[in-house]
């Protein structure tokens, strides 16, 4: 790991580099304006101007990645991982009771897909190009820090620009501040995966101490003022299995890692004094419902929405909208998802989804955990995201699903190189 800040090329991006990173900022602004409304509809529901750019850019990398390089033998089985999970999505769409609200999610979802798929080949093609990435995600995490205390302290304009990013029902959370995005724990999950993709680039030398000082500190101050907490339960798990001693890591490193896990312990105290109230309201009920705040409702409503229709699920998206139905109207319709990955897939799109999604996984983490350069790294992330979808439901929104791309994008980057695409390979495609 670099001791010092490094201002050399590796560390400083040239010319090239820079416009790189602000064109992939100017990218990602634009994909999160999803309050911006095109004057047409989709089964009934309006198309934002961030997802309709984002769909047609990911489908301009896809397609132009796939006639200059093919398919990169590397990268076959994600692929056919990622169809697998679209042919999932087609049938919870087709099996389902609305089909037009399933089909609107569905498409949603297969965004989501199309974007992995896009930063796989983009990292095929550019290996450089997750580093630029992942210096404009720390801008934004910053661009989000900024505007939602312009928001808090009430200056002129910022509600306006917030307006853009977000519905107005998202101050209801105030005074936790969520940025850009429709929920402080996005803030908070975000800012927590961009410090992990500056942590690896500070540990291979690619960037500097600044730029990790920066991730880590915004991390810190996005915890502590949306004051959520199931993002610290993962985070604090992948700090205890860093400090725990193994030959993989230096005795520095555990020191290091020993520190942040009492840093995070400080903070979890912070955030439940200051969550105090909705806990102590929610306990009224019982413990169990202060604890997860109403979450073993949705996750019995989504168990038994899953025991209805095993094989396909209620259709994509479909569970937040029935949600009164599976919890004895203790909800309003479309306010909450079953905030659980396994249980979402289930309710959602059923066993078949659930299978497809495990398939995705597996191809992707793979042929990480066989390197050992990026084996650690590969198993921190699954901690990371499989643990921050314990207690949530992530997927469904473009913040969380583009930081994930990224990340997956960025253990690949280098270990699939064009030039390995074969006849076969382009014959896959």
């Amino acid at each position: 790991m670099n001791s010092r800040f490094d201002p050399s090329p590796a560390a400083v991006p040239p010319r090239g580099q820079l416009l790189l990173v602000s064109i992939c900022l100017a990218l990602y602004l634009l994909f999160c304006l999803q309050q911006i409304v095109l004057p047409f509809r989709f089964f009934g529901m309006t198309l934002s101007l961030g997802s309709v750019t984002m769909l047609g850019c990911m489908l301009a990398i896809s397609a132009g990645s796939l006639v200059r390089h093919g398919v990169p033998s590397e990268l076959v089985r994600p692929l056919l991982a990622i169809l697998m999970c679209i042919a999932a999505l087609s049938a919870s769409v087709l099996a389902s009771n609305h089909i037009g609200l399933a089909c609107a999610f569905a498409v949603r979802y297969a965004t989501s897909l199309l974007a992995l798929w896009a930063m796989l080949s983009l990292a095929a093609a550019c290996p450089r190009w997750p580093r630029a990435a992942t210096l404009a995600a720390l801008i934004a995490v910053w661009f989000n820090l900024a505007l939602a205390g312009a928001v808090w302290f009430q200056w002129p304009g910022a509600l306006r620009v917030a307006l853009a990013f977000h519905p107005e029902e998202t101050f209801k959370y105030l005074p936790r501040i969520s940025g850009m995005y429709e929920h402080p724990a996005l803030l908070a999950t975000s800012a927590a995966m961009v410090l992990l993709l500056v942590l690896r680039l500070q540990q291979r030398g690619e960037v500097g101490r600044i730029s990790l000082a920066l991730a880590l500190v915004g991390a810190v101050l996005a915890l502590a003022l949306t004051q959520v907490r199931n993002t610290l339960l993962p985070v604090g798990v992948l700090m205890a299995w860093w400090a725990w001693p193994r030959s993989c890591t230096s005795n520095r490193q555990r020191h290091i890692a020993r520190v942040a896990l009492g840093g995070i312990a400080v903070l979890a105290v912070f955030v439940l004094w200051l969550r105090y109230p909705d806990m102590t309201s929610a306990a009224q009920e019982n413990m169990m419902t202060a604890f997860t705040l109403g979450r073993t409702y949705l996750w019995s409503g989504a168990l038994d929405a899953w025991r209805e229709h095993p094989w396909f699920g209620l259709g994509a998206g479909v569970f937040q909208f029935m949600v009164p139905d599976y919890t004895g109207g203790r909800f309003h319709r479309g306010e909450l998802h079953a905030h659980n990955l396994l249980l979402a897939a289930l309710s959602e799109t059923g066993l078949f989804g659930l299978l497809a999604g495990l398939a995705l996984i597996f191809a992707l983490w793979r042929p990480l955990l066989r390197i050992a350069a990026e084996r650690q790294w590969a198993i921190a992330w699954l901690i990371l995201v499989l643990g921050l979808s314990t207690f949530d439901f992530y997927f469904p929104f473009f913040p969380f699903s583009m930081h994930a791309a990224l990340a997956v994008a960025s253990l690949h980057a280098g270990h699939c190189a064009p030039s390995q695409a074969d006849g076969v390979s382009r014959s896959t495609t």
